[in-house]
Formats: structure tokens, sequence, C-alpha cells
């Protein structure tokens, strides 16, 4: 968490340095498979000893489905803090506001490497398009009238979504308890597709 509050900071004062801002397509999606969301992030770490570790920003998402996934994340001033690129295979890179990169063998590795802390990207692929991920199976699972999953546990996570638009969850929270009493909370808020 003390690295992504550095990235933050290292983000403000290189701006200049960044890589340029995806730019998806309208709709958020196409018949491809695409799906592209952006909105704001917020995760908080609360540890056994009572600290509270927390950032927040904006992201953009752009998921090309078997393609590969490029995820940028920027600081509440909008200005970019790093890129998260992921291939074909799986292998990911993530790129630093000031161009330093770290690779890892899939995103999840990156992001629990880099931040100390795990975030499920490779559920996220499928739960913000309102999916369930093939693995593991979903537990406690809750869907709405229209059969969307509302709440649910999957891979260490309990998800719940408050809301939808026409491409899938708009409020989605995140949240998982590791040993030790640690407890991750993560808070997604999509900006709505507007498009008819």
């Amino acid at each position: 968490m003390k690295r992504l509050a550095i990235l933050l900071l290292t983000a403000l004062l290189t701006a200049c340095a960044t890589p340029p801002p995806i730019t998806p397509p309208d709709d958020g999606t196409s018949k491809s498979g695409v799906l592209s969301r952006t909105g704001r992030f917020a995760v908080q770490v609360d540890e056994v000893t009572g600290k509270a570790q927390a950032v927040q920003g904006g992201f953009a998402w752009y998921d090309m489905a078997h393609s590969g996934l490029t995820l940028d994340l920027n600081s509440p001033l909008g200005a970019a803090l790093a890129r998260v690129e992921v291939d074909a295979s799986g292998t990911a890179t993530l790129t630093e506001a000031n161009g330093v990169q770290t690779v890892a063998e899939s995103a999840d590795d990156l992001v629990a490497q880099v931040l100390g802390s795990p975030i499920p990207v490779a559920g996220l692929r499928y739960w913000l398009r309102g999916q369930l991920a093939p693995q593991p199976a979903a537990q406690q699972l809750q869907r709405d009238s229209a059969g969307r999953p509302m709440a649910f546990s999957q891979a260490g996570w309990k998800v719940r979504v408050t809301d939808f638009d026409s491409i899938g969850p708009v409020r989605m929270s995140l949240q998982r308890s590791e040993p030790g009493n640690r407890v991750i909370n993560v808070r997604l808020v999509m900006t709505p597709n507007t498009a008819p």
C-alpha cells in the first residue's frame, strides 16, 4: 500500500513522462468482446494494529478479452499514476509514471508484488462484465430479479454489486480478510454507460 502512495506522489511530479491515455470506444463494448470502463477506485487496508492505509484515484480499464488487458491508474487530480498491461499469455507489466517497469507471471501476482496487497485483477475481468469467474466456484451467491450476481464470495473476496448499467456493474465493493485480522476493502464506481 505504501508503494501505491509513493506511485501517486511520483505521478504528480512526473506526469509528462506517462504513457498516452487509453482511448476506448465510446459505447464501452464491441461485438469482439472488448470491455471498456472508467471510474474511481478506493482501496483501504485495515491492520490488526488499528492502523489504516488508504489510497484513491481514477482508473481506465480496457479488456480485449483473449488478446490482453490495459489498466491505467490515475491520481485523484487525474495525473497518470501507473499502467498495467497484460498480454495474451497472461504476463503482466507495470509501467510507473517515471518509466520504471515491473514484470510478473500474472496481473494478480504483479499487483500483490507492487502493492503488498492482493487485488483480484483476474476476477475483475469477469466481475466487471456482471459475470462470475469460471474458477473457483462462487459461494453465497445472490442474484437480482434479472439473474445478475449481486453478492457472492469467490477467490477469497466478498463481492457486492449495488447498481448496473447496460454494460455491467456500476458500483462494486470487494472485501478480503487475511491472516492476522488484516482486512482489504476495495470500492469501484464506474462511469455509467449512457449509450442507447
